[in-house]
């Protein structure tokens, strides 16, 4: 199985959780909205399989979508980008796989002194304390795509348990299958070879959700749904928020959450919450463009396809556009994207 395949296969699975979600637990399926969203995923393939002679350095124009989110995300995009360019330009890639291992373990050792284990004080899992857990599974999620551990699995798995977050721990698993994909491993006679080791993720994996089930019972004692239950309502819960936002979006758009440091936290205050609302893949494009966020499927599919030549940048941007399905786009996830698609074409020992 291919890298393309597995994110196609992934988007199909998502479309279709949030849709029978949305039967089960919210007002059906709107006609156009679900257009849209069918729409947005076949141009962001079509963009991935057009062999259009871009300039490399166009996809650094991506720097220019950091100004507005502030100038922490501008130093911080710049001072990320150098090293990875640094690192690829100098085969060093390798090396650095030790260090961000030490890196992740000691973020989730000082997050659980300072504050506790957000499985343990489920509190802790709506506040700050839970950022170092989420840096520490990117730390990881970059380590796996130069090197498929099956270590590096556990450690992730290990830590979204800790930080009962969902998002680590998928975005961990991810990682790990399109990395292997890459090396040609996702066959028939490798998932026999490896069988054990398989079964033990796809149950750490589970323990993670179950782990986020716990928490979300435990901080809102009226949940009424079940472990399955709640799988399906999380998507459909996002795609409701998508279906609202292309009523507000629709035909021209707002331009308001591309360029927010806080889009989730946003789109909440914009319906009168406190908390951050996730608003899908499509969220973004039509709330921001309308009809015209259509083109950012193909500038996407484009930054994906010229990516995807790399297994690094692959597997760190197809990555990142999978956790995006629910979450959503935000600036940085396409400024990461847009980027991997730069270094894909930067020559190694150079």
């Amino acid at each position: 199985m291919k890298p393309r395949e597995i994110f196609a296969l992934t988007a199909g699975a998502y479309l279709s959780m949030a849709w029978l979600g949305k039967l089960l637990y919210f007002n059906g399926i709107e006609a156009l909205p679900a257009l849209y969203a069918l729409t947005f995923l076949a141009l962001l393939f079509t963009g991935w399989s057009l062999d259009v002679k871009v300039p490399d350095w166009t996809f650094l124009l991506a720097f220019l979508l950091l100004i507005p989110l502030g100038p922490g995300y501008l130093i911080g995009g710049l001072l990320s980008f150098a090293f990875l360019f640094i690192a690829m330009r100098k085969d060093l890639l390798e090396k650095a796989v030790p260090f961000a291992v030490l890196l992740a373990v000691v973020l989730t050792t000082i997050a659980c002194a300072m504050w506790g284990i957000p499985l343990l004080k489920p509190e802790l899992r709506y506040t700050t304390a839970s950022v170092p857990f989420l840096v520490a599974g990117d730390l990881l999620i970059g380590a796996i795509a130069v090197f498929p551990d099956f270590r590096l699995l556990l450690l992730g798995e290990m830590i979204a348990l800790i930080g009962a977050s969902r998002t680590v721990g998928l975005g961990i698993a991810v990682a790990y299958i399109l990395r292997l994909a890459y090396d040609g491993r996702i066959n028939t006679g490798e998932i026999k070879k490896h069988r054990t080791q398989l079964v033990l993720g796809a149950v750490l994996l589970l323990a993670v959700f179950l782990a986020r089930y716990y928490v979300t019972v435990s901080e809102y004692p009226t949940w009424k749904l079940g472990f399955f239950g709640s799988l399906l309502y999380r998507p459909a819960s996002s795609y409701t928020v998508y279906e609202r936002l292309f009523h507000l979006g629709m035909p021209l758009g707002n331009r308001a959450l591309l360029f927010n440091p806080d889009p989730t936290g946003y789109v909440g205050r914009l319906f009168g919450k406190e908390i951050g609302y996730t608003y899908t893949l499509f969220g973004q494009p039509v709330y921001d463009f309308g009809i015209l966020g259509l083109i950012e499927a193909l500038i996407l599919g484009l930054a994906l396809g010229r990516a995807s030549k790399n297994p690094f940048t692959g597997t760190f941007a197809l990555t990142v556009a999978i956790i995006a399905l629910d979450i959503g786009i935000e600036g940085q996830f396409l400024v990461a994207i847009l980027l991997m698609a730069y270094l894909a074409g930067v020559k190694r020992n150079g």
